[in-house]
């Protein structure tokens, strides 16, 4: 029998086990990340800016640039200046998705179209 429950899980922790996905303090994978299998045919996966606001930099990558306050609070790179960081970038839309693409290919033998809604 196929459990959404059960499928829509075992797809979020494929995504957050992943060697590529961004880990420092566990606050994007624990707090921020989230999926769900609508039905059968829907797999809808979360990362909430609102919760972990660095995600568009991580996902889109960034420049050389100054940092005067991280995120409006103190942090390790006030005043500093950081060299700019391409190392998680698509992790989202290339990364993520892929690996719930082959993880359901491959468990359940499952035809995948990737329909993005923004």
């Amino acid at each position: 029998m196929f459990n959404l429950m059960i499928v829509g899980e075992e797809c979020l922790s494929t995504i957050k086990r992943a060697s590529w996905f961004p880990y420092k303090s566990g606050h994007l994978r624990n707090d921020a990340t989230g999926g769900w299998l609508l039905n059968k045919n829907t797999y809808k996966i979360h990362f909430d800016s609102s919760i972990a606001e660095y995600i568009p930099y991580l996902e889109e990558g960034t420049g050389p640039h100054n940092i005067p306050k991280a995120f409006g609070r103190k942090g390790r790179f006030d005043g500093k200046f950081h060299p700019g960081s391409n190392k998680h970038k698509g992790f989202i839309k290339d990364k993520s998705v892929n690996a719930i693409v082959e993880y359901i290919a491959q468990h359940y033998k499952g035809v995948v179209e990737i329909i993005w809604f923004y």
